[in-house]
């Protein structure tokens, strides 16, 4: 396992110019000949974000203030990661049927598509993530130092989900009902992950549950830097089984991408 991990690392550095063009290029394929071009990563989060606060705000009565903050900032905190974490639960997981034209290259790494994909998803969230920082200009929250973990956050997200698509690409590609499988996740890690709730409001065997959710930690950790002014260390109890999940899924793809991804190229 530690010499695949080398050898997929070595692959990711060798190739790291390689990467970030391609991450490059598939975000000017996505947004390409659409009349408002790059305006487009803001409209997706603003209609959810506005559906979201007008059902739970107004509709529901549910948007009380968070910790002295304005319900919509820590609404915005949650949704804006989810659209990354989103993305990377239902595409990331099958990106070697999206790029087989790479799959079928020699000498290309097939690590390196799971790399440039989620990085290409981890620009946009970035980008993104400006229209929370609009957000707390617009309802003049003050901003603190616990923003500088903001790169850290980003780079603990990228790792865990580069893992989770090197680890279950393989499979989507060997099997399209594992690929279906996967893509039917994405409502449910929605809806049970804390994007929309409080996790505080959950039992206590649910919470410790939830802390090694992937998502939840995600859509927490910002929310931390916003809202509870915390150091993400601060809070082990999430903090460090987001580390374990992030050795767990570590080891799950090296053990996939060693066993399948010789196959992968006579699947496709």
């Amino acid at each position: 396992m530690f010499k695949t991990f080398a050898e997929v690392a070595k692959e990711n550095w060798d190739w790291r110019t390689q990467s970030w063009n391609l991450a490059r290029i598939d975000l000017m394929k996505t947004y390409r000949g659409a009349a408002l071009g790059w305006f487009w990563l803001f409209v997706k989060p603003l209609v959810y974000v506005s559906v979201f606060y007008f059902t739970l705000s107004v509709g529901m009565r549910q948007g009380s203030p968070v910790n002295g903050m304005p319900y919509l900032l820590w609404m915005v905190c949650g949704v804006v990661p989810w659209f990354f974490m989103s993305d990377c639960i239902t595409l990331a997981s099958d990106v070697y049927r999206r790029y087989p034209f790479l799959v079928n290259r020699i000498r290309f790494p097939l690590s390196v598509i799971s790399t440039f994909y989620t990085l290409s998803k981890l620009i946009v969230f970035v980008a993104t993530m400006g229209f929370v920082l609009v957000a707390c200009v617009v309802m003049r929250v003050k901003l603190t130092v616990h923003l500088l973990q903001l790169p850290l956050i980003f780079l603990l997200m990228m790792y865990f989900w580069t893992m989770w698509s090197i680890c279950l690409s393989p499979l989507s590609a060997i099997s399209k009902d594992f690929s279906k499988l996967i893509k039917t996740l994405g409502t449910p890690f929605f809806w049970l992950s804390g994007v929309l709730f409080k996790l505080d409001k959950l039992p206590h065997a649910a919470r410790v549950i939830m802390h090694f959710n992937p998502v939840s930690w995600g859509c927490e950790a910002v929310r931390d830097c916003f809202i509870d002014h915390n150091w993400i260390w601060e809070v082990p109890g999430e903090f460090y089984p987001y580390l374990l999940m992030c050795a767990v899924m570590t080891v799950l793809a090296m053990f996939c991408y060693k066993r399948l991804s010789k196959e992968v190229a006579d699947v496709l």
